[in-house]
């Protein structure tokens, strides 16, 4: 009896708990157009997470920097902030990243002044002014996210 007692107490420490978490916007850029979103967990626990919950916060960020929706990469990693001795995570946190995608509006403007001021056909234009050009031509159409950060090294001369 003793030994059944035991077994079950096991099963039900090691099972956990079924715990509700709220994603929030973890961090995000403007210039790549991304926000990651993550929940926090503990050793033992069972997230329950509402994935429109965090779409929604990530279209809402998106939406301020110009872009009409958001797209998760698909995946998530995990921080852990917190190890026991045998290098058990404790304590941590999933992260999942989100794209920006469609834009009504270019999601960076430059300031007017620092626009190149327009050139005739003779004239060469600046590198800096050619390298915006072709960023906000960039914004501007609807890639798959290895296209863009491929398309966007290139001009980057990364």
């Amino acid at each position: 009896m003793l030994r059944m007692l035991l077994v079950l107490i096991t099963v039900l420490a090691s099972t956990g708990c079924a715990v509700k978490k709220d994603y929030y916007a973890m961090t995000g850029s403007r210039a790549d157009g991304t926000v990651d979103m993550a929940y926090d967990f503990r050793q033992f626990e069972k997230p329950i997470v509402n994935q429109d919950q965090a779409y929604s916060i990530a279209k809402q960020k998106c939406g301020v920097w110009g872009y009409s929706d958001a797209e998760a990469f698909g995946g998530m990693r995990q921080n852990c902030h917190q190890r026991d001795n045998w290098g058990t995570c404790l304590a941590g946190q999933i992260v999942v990243q989100y794209q920006c995608i469609g834009s009504g509006q270019t999601a960076y403007q430059a300031p007017a002044a620092v626009q190149a001021p327009a050139r005739s056909s003779s004239q060469l234009m600046p590198e800096s002014a050619y390298r915006q050009r072709q960023l906000d031509a960039l914004m501007q159409q609807d890639l798959p996210y290895e296209q863009y950060q491929r398309r966007y090294r290139e001009i980057m001369g990364e």
